[in-house]
């Protein structure tokens, strides 16, 4: 064999062994994104991490999903921007968008406008809807070292509208904030709950909450609504939430609508959920429209209506909302947008019938009598949650 043909056999080898080694990190991160799905973290952090100390952007940026979410390991949102910035300087789309977004809200990282469009700008060039929105809602306003500029605002408004995302340039009702005194004991609060020490925290909170904060008034009502470092009360839950709720605060109008939809320390009333969901939508708040969405769906409380459903549904999507996904995906009749979406949907099936085995087998091994109370797949969603 001559010189050249050498060479050109010692390329083609070289060629094959990448695309093998390709596959075989693509099999790799396809078995830890599986496990991840599965909740078996400890597997999916391992895989991710093999990937990720080779470089692979893909893994970095699951990590960073992992830190973020306190999925296996402790939440740490530093970390999670650590990780996302790794992926993001490799060019992965999600990675930069969520950079941006950490940048623009302050999460994590120190709040910089200009490194918020920096990273936004090259997720939104790509087509990333959310990165998008977040241009358009920082030029719209301006910032820090970024002016205020319309025309920029309009073209990535309609971009994010086009990914289905709410108007960005529409005005929503103006949230509550702090006054001083009431931010320093609501940091102190907070200080206590990310230690674990819920008592003390919702004794903190309760003091901000008594002075008219409406962050406080939802923290303290949500310590009421779990029972974490109080006894349990549904009235007072419901008390606090209204509270903030009347204040103009999303979260707290959301899980006021979940208190009227379920019946826990008020009625069951479907019309008062609605209105509730809908204020909590003005603000663009990606649970509160998917919480509208449905009650259109199925008519609860509200004239069934499926356009107006369907719209809800695709932006709450667009803003991240994972039930809106799944919502989407079942929509018309089990059509399928795409292969993914129905094969995250089945693998969700396999998740319930996976877990309901496990716990049945546990009992039989311990000779025990339990219930295994994991959702079961209704065929007829309109029997989800009904009002």
């Amino acid at each position: 064999m001559n010189r050249r043909a050498l060479a050109i056999s010692v390329v083609v080898l070289l060629a094959l062994r990448a695309g093998a080694l390709a596959d075989n990190d693509q099999d790799q991160l396809n078995r830890a994104k599986a496990a991840l799905h599965g909740g078996r973290y400890a597997d999916a952090k391992a895989g991710f991490e093999r990937l990720a100390q080779q470089g692979n952007a893909d893994a970095q940026f699951y990590l960073g999903r992992m830190a973020a979410g306190g999925m296996g390991v402790p939440q740490d949102t530093a970390r999670a921007v650590s990780w996302y910035r790794l992926a993001a300087q490799q060019g992965h789309t999600e990675a930069q968008a969520r950079l941006g977004s950490h940048y623009l809200l302050g999460t994590g990282i120190a709040q910089s406008y200009v490194e918020a469009v920096r990273w936004s700008r090259l997720a939104a060039e790509k087509g990333h809807g959310g990165a998008a929105y977040n241009l358009a809602k920082i030029y719209r306003k301006g910032g820090e070292g970024v002016p205020a500029d319309q025309a920029e605002a309009e073209k990535w408004g309609k971009l994010a509208m086009a990914k289905g995302f709410p108007d960005p340039l529409k005005a929503s009702p103006g949230e509550p904030t702090h006054t001083p005194e009431a931010l320093d004991i609501f940091k102190e609060g907070q200080q206590y709950y990310k230690t674990g020490d819920m008592a003390r925290a919702a004794q903190v909170f309760r003091r901000c909450a008594d002075m008219g904060d409406a962050a406080c008034q939802l923290q303290i009502g949500w310590h009421y609504d779990t029972g974490k470092g109080v006894a349990r009360n549904d009235a007072e839950a419901v008390r606090w939430y209204r509270a903030a709720a009347e204040q103009e605060h999303r979260v707290a109008q959301f899980n006021l609508g979940n208190m009227h939809q379920l019946g826990r320390g008020v009625p069951k009333n479907c019309r008062a959920a609605v209105e509730w969901y809908a204020r909590s939508s003005a603000h663009n708040y990606a649970p509160g429209l998917y919480g509208l969405g449905r009650m259109y769906q199925f008519g609860f409380g509200v004239k069934e209506d499926r356009a107006k459903a369907h719209a809800f549904y695709r932006q709450s999507a667009a803003l991240g909302d994972h039930k809106a996904r799944e919502a989407l995906a079942t929509f018309n009749n089990f059509v399928w947008p795409d292969q993914r979406s129905r094969d995250t949907y089945l693998a969700r099936v396999e998740h319930y019938f996976g877990t309901i085995n496990g716990c049945q087998a546990q009992a039989n091994l311990t000779r025990t009598t339990v219930t295994c109370l994991v959702p079961i797949i209704d065929w007829n969603p309109k029997t989800w949650q009904d009002c």
